[in-house]
């Protein structure tokens, strides 16, 4: 998604890669990984498998990132 960075929200697709979701976050690959496999509870990144790869849904990581700024305030 790098030349895709400057698409607005709306124009995001509704499911995810981890790829586009690590670009959207600034972060590795890996680390979007290590978020989906923690437990919700413990700030895990909703997700899920669709054959071999996850995907995230935007919905899920706009709500993601909310409760992560809801929590960091409290």
């Amino acid at each position: 998604m790098s030349e895709d960075k400057n698409l607005m929200l709306d124009e995001l697709p509704e499911m995810l890669t981890v790829q586009q979701t690590a670009d959207l976050l600034g972060v590795c690959r890996n680390t979007v990984y290590t978020l989906c496999k923690r437990a919700q509870g413990e700030g895990g990144l909703p997700s899920f498998k669709s054959g071999n790869t996850r995907r995230i849904r935007k919905m899920a990581l706009l709500g993601w990132i909310e409760s992560r700024e809801k929590a960091q305030t409290s």
